[in-house]
């Protein structure tokens, strides 16, 4: 996959331009340790998802589940990405844990569907139409 492949799989995909900036602009290079170690990070902002949950603060947050296990799923594949693919999935993990990307994720309604999108586009453009399948009928259009 070339950075044109990407740059070109992430304009088309179904995202806003507001969450395209944000998630490009978090695109870092990272190691396939590091992506591996990114898993923890990934269910630890899980667990704050829950924890929000219960206290009444993500109306959507039942969406964080599937969003994390697809990135888990990628991220167990690390060694096996080029580098450009490791930067746009270094920027999906970056995205899904910060709770202030396009749209805040406890300050919005639906807080997580951006996170949803980012993370469903990178799911394809990495060629797992599978994980794309099982998140996207869980997101708004």
């Amino acid at each position: 996959m070339t950075r044109d492949d990407v740059v070109r799989a992430v304009a088309e995909s179904a995202l806003s331009v507001e969450e395209r900036l944000v998630f490009l602009d978090l695109c870092e290079a990272r190691s396939a340790d590091d992506l591996l170690a990114d898993r923890k990070r990934v269910r630890s902002y899980l667990g704050v998802i829950e924890k929000g949950m219960e206290d009444g603060n993500v109306p959507d947050g039942a969406l964080a589940g599937p969003i994390a296990a697809t990135l888990i799923t990628l991220l167990g594949h690390a060694d096996k990405w080029a580098y450009i693919e490791r930067r746009l999935l270094a920027g999906a993990v970056e995205y899904f844990v910060r709770s202030d990307d396009a749209d805040a994720d406890f300050a919005s309604a639906h807080g997580l569907q951006d996170d949803g999108r980012v993370v469903a586009a990178v799911a394809d453009a990495l060629g797992r139409k599978d994980l794309v399948d099982q998140l996207r009928p869980l997101l708004r259009s």
